[in-house]
């Protein structure tokens, strides 16, 4: 006789996931303007691995692998680019100075610590409790509900996307057959599908805010309660503190990079 095993039960929420959504929107501002001071590939990489701590305390480390080749392609993109265009008086061969190979990794260590803390947010926040804290900031509620209403378009499309593209397939297109070019040739025709349907969709949606009289009354009810804790607090006083030191440390010109010219 088979015995039916009792569904196991959900993983009890991280530390970061239990944070109020407010605090959380604060972590990322702060993020945001530790890692933009620095020049200084190691206090840029000391902002990253603040950043990546956020991640680890997330429990989000399989987000993060399915960014691998996005990242990859941004190392290589910063590094070349800004070995090339900053200058330095260090040089290494060609155009390549020490100070501009330097730049460039602390290009790339910003750019994916930004991305890395957005990822943070989005992957322990909810879409409902991201809304309701963007009006606890006193962001216009049409403002709020417009940004998590694209959030929860992204996923839409690609979803469309991904029915058109079964729907051609069913109907004999192969896309695997043929160089680069010729599939990508093969996938443009699918963009006036994908765009009439996302069109409808948001027409549908319109009329259903409409429907129940969105923007008619200034007095609004929530579903969900959010309150500060004292470890929401604590979290904005190590942020405080944390984006006090980038500050002093920019201030006093220790993440500079000598005779760098961008």
């Amino acid at each position: 006789m088979q015995e039916n095993n009792p569904p196991a039960a959900p993983p009890d929420p991280t530390l970061i996931e239990r944070l109020d959504p407010r605090v959380k929107i604060a972590l990322l501002l702060a993020s945001f303007l530790a890692v933009l001071l620095p020049q200084r590939p190691l206090v840029a990489g000391l902002a990253a691995l603040l950043v990546l701590g956020q991640l680890a305390l997330a429990r989000a480390w399989g987000e993060l692998h399915r960014l691998r080749w996005l990242l990859l392609v941004l190392a290589l993109f910063s590094i070349v680019v800004w070995s090339v265009l900053a200058q330095g008086p260090t040089l290494l061969f060609w155009r390549v100075s020490r100070e501009s190979l330097a730049f460039g990794l602390a290009t790339f260590l910003k750019l994916g610590t930004m991305m890395v803390a957005g990822m943070v947010l989005l992957a322990t926040t909810p879409v409902e409790e991201l809304f309701l804290g963007l009006v606890k900031l006193r962001l216009p509620y049409a403002g709020a509900f417009a940004f998590a209403l694209a959030l929860r378009w992204v996923p839409e499309v690609f979803v469309t996307a991904q029915r058109v593209k079964e729907a051609q397939e069913a109907r004999g297109l192969v896309w695997e057959e043929g160089g680069p070019l010729t599939r990508l040739q093969r996938h443009l025709p699918l963009l006036a599908p994908i765009f009439l349907l996302t069109l409808r969709r948001s027409q549908t949606m319109a009329w259903a805010l409409e429907t129940r009289g969105f923007q008619r009354s200034g007095q609004r009810t929530y579903l969900l309660q959010i309150r500060m804790a004292p470890r929401d607090w604590l979290a904005l006083a190590v942020a405080a503190a944390c984006l006090a030191g980038f500050v002093a440390l920019h201030l006093a010109g220790w993440d500079r990079i000598p005779g760098l010219k961008i």
